[in-house]
């Protein structure tokens, strides 16, 4: 071997031994509290222990019961319990927060947590009024860290992909009109029984379509790449006999909004979709109307105006609603980025959601 040869030999060598070394370094731990544990919490906490290189190390709940049954679920971190969410962000063992807890209670607790410096993710959404969404604003703004809102479906990659082609592949043409929807058949009074109180009280939850429809709707201003400046609703509760909205959790209400773009977006979610009701699909789905045609955003099909045959934007085995939210919010923090569903996501889908509520219950914003 010449010298040339055994010195390129060595560099190489040495530089393979480097890259070896570096891919061998641990990841940074992530330590986590978790405030609130009911159904929700219980689901993330489950999430969180199967990231690698993140401990739970704080958990926190009014309820004796649940704190004991995290503490079970994360026995292998075992982590300190704490009724007061506050003990939680006075912890030093503490890097990130997820907030979980009744939706009244989101904003106080997510901007109290960006103010001691922590992560934050918080599930949807943001805050139930004007005012709530505007603290969590203003407490980002000033945090050096980051909130990711729990708005699942941005993290779904058959959405992802079907709307860049929406957007950027302008598949669709100039967007014009979107019509979505989140029917089901009523809620049985067993099932209505069984909710808990904060959820039923219109005052704590924000209501359906603030607690509930605020995913569909940020779908909808996600498609829409803007947000509304106008709109018009009415909603009630129905069943078993009709009372006022704003008295307790609707079962059913319509939405129709103007976009900044003037994109048009008319959205219903009704509780008393029969099944045997076959000319309108139940369920949840999403209809684009552009200058090209319709694109149906939950099969991933597009129709065009022109033309016989309708068009697969994705592969059969690419649909479906697999999130990697829990995933993205560890990488941004070790990547020193924000995330896709950030604080301005988070704070333009509560919005739209309280506009609605408002404009059917007259109390106004």
């Amino acid at each position: 071997m010449g010298s040339t040869q055994r010195h390129e030999f060595l560099v190489g060598s040495a530089a393979a031994l480097i890259t070896s070394a570096q891919s061998a370094v641990p990841e940074r731990e992530v330590r986590t509290g978790i405030v609130g544990i009911g159904t929700r919490g219980s689901n993330l906490l489950a999430q969180v222990l199967q990231q690698p290189a993140v401990k739970v190390t704080a958990i926190c709940d009014t309820d004796a019961k649940a704190r004991d049954a995290a503490q079970t679920a994360a026995r292998r971190d075992n982590p300190r319990s704490f009724t007061d969410y506050r003990q939680v962000l006075e912890d030093d063992d503490v890097d990130a927060v997820f907030v979980a807890t009744p939706c009244y209670l989101h904003a106080e607790m997510a901007a109290t947590c960006l103010e001691a410096g922590k992560y934050v993710y918080c599930e949807k959404p943001v805050g139930i009024t004007p005012d709530q969404v505007d603290r969590v604003l203003k407490a980002a703004a000033r945090s050096k860290t980051f909130l990711q809102i729990g708005q699942q479906l941005r993290y779904v990659q058959s959405l992802r992909d079907v709307i860049r082609k929406i957007q950027q592949d302008k598949v669709l043409g100039d967007t014009f009109v979107i019509k979505a929807q989140r029917h089901s058949t009523p809620v049985s009074a067993a099932a209505e029984q069984a909710r808990p109180e904060w959820y039923k009280d219109v005052k704590r939850s924000g209501d359906l379509i603030v607690e509930n429809a605020v995913h569909n709707l940020d779908v909808c201003n996600w498609v829409a790449d803007s947000h509304p400046v106008s709109a018009y609703g009415h909603g009630k509760k129905y069943f078993p006999n009709p009372i006022p909205a704003g008295t307790w959790m609707m079962d059913g209400f319509s939405v129709e909004y103007i976009y900044q773009n003037d994109v048009h977006l008319d959205y219903s979610q009704l509780y008393m979709h029969t099944k045997l009701l076959t000319e309108l699909r139940g369920g949840q789905w999403y209809l684009v109307f552009g200058s090209k045609g319709t694109v149906n955003l939950t099969e991933g099909v597009f129709y065009p105006l022109e033309g016989s045959e309708p068009v697969q934007l994705l592969r059969p085995e690419d649909r479906g609603e697999k999130e990697n939210a829990t995933n993205e919010f560890y990488a941004c923090i070790r990547e020193n980025r924000k995330p896709i569903a950030d604080i301005k996501v988070a704070a333009t889908a509560a919005l739209t959601a309280i506009l609605g509520r408002e404009l059917y219950t007259g109390d106004g914003l």
